[in-house]
């Protein structure tokens, strides 16, 4: 049996992230974080460190505008196959429009 060690739901769902002029998607979300799969095109593509500060905007199909994120990168996947991103910095009105999205969409 798997336990869910997170608080907060997560939704499974490709969000459009634009980070260092890089088009990528998101394979997960929640109100606290998300997994940005790495780009498999893209062959030379580096992943971020582990514990480094970066900044990315979300384009939620629903939301007006792109929403600004800090965040610090809490893991690398499996096989190196992306970034797992808690939430640092997210103004409160963003937040609570993920955490909307995420419990329609759910």
């Amino acid at each position: 049996m798997h336990l869910e060690k997170r608080s907060n739901p997560r939704l499974d769902f490709g969000i459009v992230v634009h980070h260092n002029h890089n088009r990528r998607m998101t394979r997960d979300i929640s109100e606290q974080g998300c997994f940005i799969r790495k780009d498999e095109q893209v062959k030379d593509m580096v992943l971020e460190p582990v514990g480094k500060e970066i900044s990315f905007s979300l384009d939620i199909p629903t939301a007006d505008d792109y929403i600004d994120i800090t965040g610090t990168v809490m893991h690398h996947g499996t096989n190196d196959d992306g970034m797992g991103i808690w939430f640092k910095r997210i103004d409160e009105r963003a937040k609570e429009f993920i955490r909307m999205f995420v419990s329609d969409c759910l």
